[in-house]
């Protein structure tokens, strides 16, 4: 991934990549202890678009990128089975 200059290619690429592995187990792996090791790979990628060091913070990156973070789609998909499930029993 290294070596494509272009970041609609790179963003789509890691979408691709992240997006079946946070997709698919959110709501059962959120608090599983690799959960970390997935966030982690998540700021790796994130690092590779923008070309910045490998210790340069992922917040604005994040940011800029609108990729949000692992811990905040766990949240947002927990909130949202939430919002559906209490519309299902009409609380």
């Amino acid at each position: 991934m290294v070596h494509i200059n272009n970041t609609n290619a790179l963003k789509s690429i890691s979408y691709a990549y992240l997006h079946s592995i946070t997709k698919c187990g959110k709501m059962f792996w959120g608090n599983y202890s690799k959960s970390g090791k997935i966030f982690t790979l998540q700021k790796k990628i994130i690092r590779i678009m923008a070309g910045a060091q490998a210790k340069t913070s992922c917040r604005s990156l994040f940011k800029l990128y609108e990729n949000p973070p692992v811990p905040c789609q766990y949240i947002l998909s927990f909130m949202n089975f939430i919002r559906k499930t209490l519309k299902q029993i009409h609380l």
